[in-house]
């Protein structure tokens, strides 16, 4: 399993995921624990392929304070990968990502997304940003 191989936007767990997103926004749903089930199967369907496993709402240690990231992926040896954050698509992105930075949450390798935007931070700054 090549751990590098890139999600395309044919696989079939991401055409899942726009239509789990388009049936929310046509019943004008768009709160955080609703929405983010779509990308917590994106998440977990992706990561299988790669041998590596989502875990959600694993509490950690960081900088003296616990800390619940949404997802976090393991892989084989459980060791972590990266993990996931979703916010409410009501929520300023870029705020709620200033208050999960100050808390500690790791920026090694995190996405934070609400639905409409994707940041993902890697090695302690921003790598890449979609909508």
């Amino acid at each position: 399993m090549n751990p590098l191989k890139i999600v395309k936007e044919s696989d079939r767990a991401v055409k899942r995921y726009y239509q789990e997103l388009k049936s929310y926004d046509e019943m004008y749903i768009g709160h955080e624990t609703a929405i983010r089930a779509a990308f917590q199967s994106l998440l977990k369907d992706t990561a299988k392929k790669r041998g590596w496993t989502l875990i959600t709402e694993l509490r950690m240690k960081t900088a003296g304070q616990t800390i619940i990231p949404d997802g976090t992926l393991n892989d084989d040896f459980n060791l972590p990968r990266g993990y996931w954050e979703a916010k409410d698509t009501a929520d300023n992105l870029e705020l709620e990502i200033d208050k999960k930075i100050d808390k500690g949450y790791p920026l090694s390798n995190i996405i934070f997304e609400d639905s409409r935007t994707a940041i993902l931070y890697q090695d302690g700054g921003i790598a890449f940003r979609a909508d």
